[in-house]
């Protein structure tokens, strides 16, 4: 048990506490129009834990989930959400395209 836990970084582990925190305000502010948002925070909640067990076991593919599913994802993710609200916004006339 003392090598499991030697082979973690704390800083890593209190990372991913406070990922997997920060869901309950996601889940209970979750909204339909946030929907993308809401994917690519918990693409950054895999990206932080993939970063701890990689420590573990399954380094190499846990190091692959963590770069390209966790945080290409997450990034994906959040330009995916920034376009759909402008799209939203210039539907609405909150946004002169021109």
């Amino acid at each position: 048990m003392t090598g499991l836990l030697t082979a973690m970084d704390p800083m890593k582990v209190a990372m991913a506490i406070i990922a997997l925190l920060g869901t309950i305000p996601v889940a209970v502010q979750y909204r339909d129009q946030a929907k993308w948002f809401a994917v690519g925070y918990a693409l950054l909640v895999v990206a932080a834990l993939a970063t701890n067990l990689e420590n573990l076991f399954l380094g190499d593919l846990l190091n692959l989930a963590e770069h390209g599913i966790g945080l290409m994802g997450a990034g994906l993710a959040f330009l995916a959400a920034a376009y759909v609200h402008r799209q939203r916004l210039t539907a609405r006339g909150g946004i002169d395209d021109g």
